[in-house]
């Protein structure tokens, strides 16, 4: 049997005071160096930052990532722009007009040009878009 590896992109929110900690925890537990880890702030919630990184998983392994990190999602990214898949979802009915259920979703064409530097999430059943920045710290 093949090995293979599986590849998910999370994001944390992670309060501002606790982000070297939280890097030093995905080094040690998960081996993601720090230039593998992406920082962004979002102006809704400047008391926080939201950290993107990777794991890997080999051979069929799952994670259950709220162990590990209690304030993470799971994203997929186009271009400059991170989403859940409820938010595409929502995002293509909400395109469409359709109601939940409504459309082929994978018909729709997203203009990702449109959400470069957003974060497109669904809090209690609604999407939320927020604008995002990312940013780069001098080593």
């Amino acid at each position: 049997m093949e090995n293979t590896i599986k590849i998910i992109t999370l994001a944390s929110f992670v309060l501002n005071d606790k982000i070297e900690s939280f890097k030093k925890y995905l080094n040690k537990r998960f081996g993601t160096s720090e230039d593998k880890i992406f920082i962004y702030q979002s102006e809704s919630e400047p008391d926080k930052k939201i950290l993107t990184f990777r794991i890997y998983l080999r051979d069929g392994k799952k994670i259950n990532t709220k162990s590990f990190f209690p304030t993470t999602i799971i994203v997929h990214k186009k271009g400059e722009c991170f989403y859940t898949i409820n938010a595409l979802n929502k995002l293509i009915e909400m395109e469409t007009g359709a109601g939940n259920g409504n459309i082929i979703h994978q018909n729709h064409k997203i203009e990702w040009g449109d959400y470069n530097d957003k974060l497109i999430l669904v809090v209690d059943d609604n999407m939320v878009i927020s604008d995002i920045k990312r940013i780069f710290l001098n080593n």
